[in-house]
């Protein structure tokens, strides 16, 4: 078995198990909360999968990137939804509620929609996707779909039991995840590097087009505003991985280390986001005059 195979095959069980315990925290009533508000749903919609991808396209047509530069950033732009945003807002001032259908509807949507913009992504760039349609939508069921509602139903009809397991089903989750991304930096990193800052300001870029048209998007409210921010922003590396690996001939390693630096910039951007935003709301609360 190659390091391919290896990662192939981890990263699918570590996004098999992300939304499996995501599916026990949110229930099915969590998972449509995002549904009875359709104005929201229809800009969130609009940030995750029209936004960013176009975003991505533009930075790709731009810039002077290699091809596995630029595969990396197309992964991650199709891919919204990751399982640990609604850890995320556990930690912070978001909603939780609202993040975690957020990731829920995205995984839903994903289903459709990721292996339409591949198609889209093929036809630009040829040979950028080789499996065919119906092969796609079957790998993003088993790997988001699935797991999630079969987590929903356990925690809905087997609450004890989904209790018992969804604390370690978790932190061992979380550890698989951590340890994906750290395994992609150590075989690629230093071939990122030595590509110059290029690659490293098309990921910036990306990263901050998704935290505005989230904040910009996800208003009006300035918690539900942060909260679809932070939530647009955090994309779905490990369903990223799976797809390059399982889709792209010959993947190079600088394609899987660009959807690792995207993971840990974005998540260093939201970070930064979440105090100047917070700071800002400290400032307005004082300077607003007393009802």
């Amino acid at each position: 078995m190659d390091i391919k195979e290896l990662l192939t095959g981890f990263a699918q069980i570590t996004l098999f198990a992300l939304m499996l315990s995501m599916g026990m925290n949110l229930r099915f009533a969590g998972i449509v909360e995002l549904w009875r508000r359709p104005s929201l749903l229809l800009r969130c919609f609009g940030a995750a999968f029209i936004v960013v991808p176009l975003a991505a396209m533009a930075i790709i047509h731009l810039l002077p990137l290699s091809v596995e530069v630029r595969a990396g950033i197309a992964a991650m732009a199709i891919a919204p939804g990751a399982p640990t945003v609604y850890l995320k807002m556990l930690k912070g001032d978001g909603d939780r509620d609202l993040a975690g259908s957020f990731q829920a509807t995205m995984a839903l949507l994903s289903v459709v929609l990721i292996p339409l913009w591949l198609v889209f992504f093929a036809i630009l760039y040829s040979d950028s996707a080789t499996v065919p349609m119906a092969q796609l939508f079957k790998q993003v069921m088993v790997v988001q779909l699935v797991p999630m509602l079969c987590g929903a139903a356990l925690s809905q009809w087997l609450p004890g039991l989904a209790e018992e397991l969804n604390q370690p089903l978790h932190q061992i989750s979380q550890a698989m995840l951590v340890g994906v991304l750290v395994l992609v930096l150590a075989i690629g990193l230093d071939l990122v590097l030595k590509a110059g800052v290029l690659p490293v300001l098309a990921v910036v870029l990306m990263a901050a087009v998704a935290l505005l048209s989230g904040h910009w998007l996800g208003g009006p409210g300035p918690v539900q505003r942060q909260t679809i921010a932070i939530a647009n922003a955090t994309r779905n590396a490990g369903l990223a991985i799976v797809l390059i690996t399982l889709n792209f001939p010959n993947v190079k390693h600088e394609i899987l280390t660009t959807v690792a630096a995207y993971a840990v910039i974005s998540g260093v951007a939201g970070k930064v986001y979440a105090h100047l935003y917070k700071k800002q709301l400290a400032k307005e609360r004082v300077i607003a005059p007393a009802p």
